[in-house]
């Protein structure tokens, strides 16, 4: 069971059961209740179940007193079960359990049986175990909860949006039982709307009454211990009657005590990569059950098994890898080595896009920049005057009329696939799509955070589906630089989990590179999550990026552009660790490109001025010497009228400083 839940069955998490729910006779009068065979009596154990170690069998299907287990054709004594095992089913279309890790979760009886750990869409049916217990003669509730990122029970902060239909229970003989208040075919809404936050009861949960009679919910129970049965099938027959008139089941289920066994691993022990892919990938057998799926940790990080990313999107040097690898019945067998990676040559000017003022407007020695990002709501998500502002703000920018759009990731929510990109974004920002800049961010990501990760959909969208490269940068990589009048810009990937940020790795080789390169007088650069963040006072909001602001400040970057925090925010200019200096980049982010705003900001060193109400865009007419920053409200639509302007110098590093 997962971690999180068995802590919170420890805690008993109750809730009282509603008023609403029936008597016993109602529901089981009037239950769309589906019924199985009935000619025999019911196992827990499967068909071909593959078991180890101690488990409980139970039977069913039959009164407990004319119940009776043999093992391998001898009896065995078997106990009386008041509650047997079952399993709630319904299908859902909508659920982000897995890629946005919220904390949707089942519940029977005002106690939670398991959080949802994956994504359902498109009605795909949702199968959560009941332990014996769970559930008891008469009324039961089996609550449908929508969760968000803190907890399951959390009424705070943004929650899931899905919908649910045909909720029912399946007891241990097959018969299905259902609210029969609730027809099988209703689709049923739950969430806050998109994006949320400050939910009520009322809209994140789904509660469903359903009668069980007891003669369905009682059987047997017995302890198996397989461990000292061999390897191999062997057969469980549960008879039900007496001599005068008995019925039976025979399940073969096999026994599987022995761990499978690693053969080899790639990257292998003492391997040394000098170049190209790091292929993550295990080889083992098991002559019982079979391998049933592998695992890996790589430098501490979760990764999938197969996996493959450049070399250079992990730091040289060397590295641990943890495989993990289970057999159908649950053994396991872990092996670690260590292999070492070289630091790859990168070429000369590569990912460097040239330049990119070929706009009318402005002409080459003031460009304008039109920089904001997390901008576009599902196209299913209702406009509200705090939500899905993306077609106002893209008015905006075509008010504006900028040279370029640097668009600061989370583009499209709540995931960046080709098709979500097409059906929001494209038809309001994608207007700008020839000359925008994008970055790349956690919701492209689909919030995975390993080497090898994809954001396909962007990449699709950007670049052309499935080009290695293009305005979105290296498809396996997603940084690149481009030059914007005098001005030198450089767009990172700042989701250093998948394409690591940290001195040795290929991006911070390359940015040094990269700025090495071009002894522009005015620098920018910009990446997703910032560093600094009024949502986290006083400490590194994502650390991981510190490494990138070290080298933007070493090289004389004068500003950094950033997204994730749906807010302006701008900072006065200041070193990686905090400290006020004026040689040091400023710092804007700008995440009120339209889906909805982090309103929890606190005061923070050096933060000049902050806003979470207005959506808008950040202007930024870079001259030759020096640039003018304004902040544009997206006008009407009952948007707030923040707005921030002023003027600096760039190039504040005496020479030899740095660019050496």
């Amino acid at each position: 069971m997962n971690d999180y839940v068995e802590r919170r069955r420890r805690a008993r998490w109750r809730r009282p059961l509603t008023a609403a729910v029936l008597s016993l006779s109602a529901l089981i009068s009037t239950a769309q209740i589906a019924h199985a065979d009935a000619s025999a009596p019911a196992l827990s154990l499967a068909e071909g179940q593959v078991v180890r170690g101690q488990i409980t069998v139970y039977a069913g299907g039959a009164p407990e007193s004319r119940l009776s287990l043999e093992l391998d054709g001898t009896a065995v004594t078997a106990e009386p079960a008041s509650s047997l095992p079952a399993t709630v089913l319904f299908e859902a279309d909508g659920i982000q359990s897995g890629s946005q890790r919220l904390l949707n979760s089942v519940w029977v009886n005002g106690e939670m049986v398991t959080l949802i750990n994956r994504d359902y869409s498109g009605f795909a049916t949702v199968a959560v175990p009941l332990p014996a217990g769970s559930l008891h003669d008469g009324a039961n509730r089996v609550t449908v909860r929508a969760g968000d990122s803190v907890s399951p029970t959390s009424l705070a902060k943004n929650h899931d949006d899905f919908t649910i239909r045909n909720v029912r229970l399946r007891l241990l003989d097959g018969t299905e039982l259902r609210d029969p208040a609730v027809p099988a075919d209703r689709h049923l809404s739950i969430g806050d709307g998109y994006p949320g936050g400050n939910a009520t009861e009322e809209q994140v949960t789904r509660n469903f009454g359903i009668g069980v009679p007891a003669e369905r919910l009682r059987g047997v129970s017995y302890d198996l211990d397989t461990r000292p049965l061999t390897d191999g099938p062997h057969t469980m027959r549960v008879v039900a009657g007496d001599d005068g008139g008995q019925a039976h089941r025979d399940v073969t289920f096999r026994v599987d005590n022995t761990a499978p066994r690693i053969i080899s691993t790639s990257p292998a022990a003492g391997e040394r990569v000098n170049g190209g892919d790091v292929t993550v990938q295990v080889n083992a057998i098991d002559s019982v059950s079979g391998v049933a799926g592998a695992t890996a940790v790589l430098d501490g990080r979760a990764v999938p098994v197969p996996d493959r990313f450049p070399v250079e999107n992990i730091p040289a040097g060397s590295h641990q890898l943890t495989v993990t690898v289970t057999d159908a019945a649950g053994n396991a067998d872990t092996e670690t080595i260590r292999f070492s990676t070289v630091e790859v040559p990168i070429a000369r000017g590569a990912r460097d896009k040239g330049r990119q003022d070929h706009g009318p407007v402005s002409g080459p020695d003031a460009p304008v920049l039109a920089a904001a990002g997390d901008v576009a709501c599902a196209a299913t998500s209702q406009v509200t005057p705090k939500t899905c502002h993306q077609a106002g703000t893209a008015a905006l920018v075509r008010q504006l009329e900028p040279d370029a759009v640097a668009m600061l990731a989370d583009g499209q929510y709540d995931v960046g696939t080709l098709e979500a990109f097409n059906s929001s974004y494209d038809k309001t920002w994608g207007t700008f799509k020839d000359i925008t800049h994008p970055a790349v961010g956690n919701h492209e990501y689909a919030q995975a955070y390993y080497p090898g990760a994809r954001a396909d959909g962007y990449f699709d969208y950007f670049n052309g589906v499935g080009a290695a490269d293009g305005p979105a940068g290296d498809r396996q990589r997603g940084y690149y630089s481009y030059d914007l009048g005098r001005w030198h810009v450089v767009a990172l990937n700042g989701e250093c989990g998948v394409v690591s940020c940290a001195p040795g790795s290929g991006q911070y080789r390359w940015l040094e590179q990269d700025l090495r390169a071009h002894r522009n007088k005015c620098t920018l650069a910009y990446w997703h999550k910032p560093l600094f963040s009024a949502l986290y006072p006083n400490r590194p909001a994502n650390p991981d990026t510190k490494p990138l602001w070290q080298v933007a400040e070493r090289y004389g970057v004068d500003v950094v552009l950033n997204g994730h925090d749906h807010s302006y925010q701008r900072f006065d200019p200041q070193n990686a660790d905090g400290a006020a200096d004026p040689a040091g980049p400023r710092q804007f982010t700008v995440g009120t490109g339209g889906v909805g705003f982090h309103t929890d900001l606190s005061p923070t060193a050096n933060l000049a001025v902050a806003n979470a109400d207005t959506f808008g865009v950040l202007k930024l007419t870079l001259r030759p010497t020096g640039y003018d920053w304004r902040f544009v409200p997206e006008p009407g639509n009952g948007n707030g009228t923040f707005t921030d302007a002023g003027s600096a110098a760039c190039g504040h590093l005496a020479p030899g400083q740095a660019r050496k």
